[in-house]
């Protein structure tokens, strides 16, 4: 019996679903940090 092995990448829709969901994250953890020192007027 013959295995079959693929080439491509086994589930890339689940790759790009975490892909974007990780640049959201990151995006949003910056953002956050921006709003709250805008809120707590540190830095200036």
């Amino acid at each position: 019996m013959e295995e079959k092995h693929e080439d491509d990448f086994p589930a890339p829709g689940t790759f790009v679903i975490i892909m974007i969901f990780l640049a959201m994250f990151v995006l949003f953890y910056f953002l956050n940090w921006k709003w709250l020192s805008m809120v707590w007027n540190i830095g200036k």
